[in-house]
């Protein structure tokens, strides 16, 4: 708990890692805390860490609102469907950007 900088924070309903850093945190501006609101999580905070798992479930999530789309009135689906396509670009976002250890080829 000493070292700020090794403290993440599980979301797994949004799906996502927050590294909590005060001065970057959307959860609660001008309110000084020590800790996240993790019921507020904002899209965009630098403080979203997302692990390669987090993208998987993202793309399941993703497909779950897919074929549920399916079964409901067109607005209803259209919603799920514009949902579903947000989930997918986080999922891809995260692999453009994700730091990978590279393999040892020795």
């Amino acid at each position: 708990m000493a070292n700020e900088d090794a403290l993440l924070y599980d979301n797994p309903h949004a799906l996502l890692l927050c590294h909590y850093r005060r001065e970057q945190a959307l959860c609660h501006r001008g309110i000084e805390r020590e800790s996240p609101s993790l019921d507020r999580c904002v899209a965009g905070c630098g403080n979203i860490v997302r692990t390669d798992q987090h993208a998987a479930q993202l793309r399941d999530r993703a497909n779950i609102l897919d074929r549920r789309a399916d079964l409901v009135p067109q607005p209803l689906g259209d919603r799920f469907r514009k949902n579903a396509a947000r989930l997918r670009n986080l999922a891809d976002q995260h692999d453009q950007t994700r730091i990978a250890l590279e393999k040892d080829t020795a």
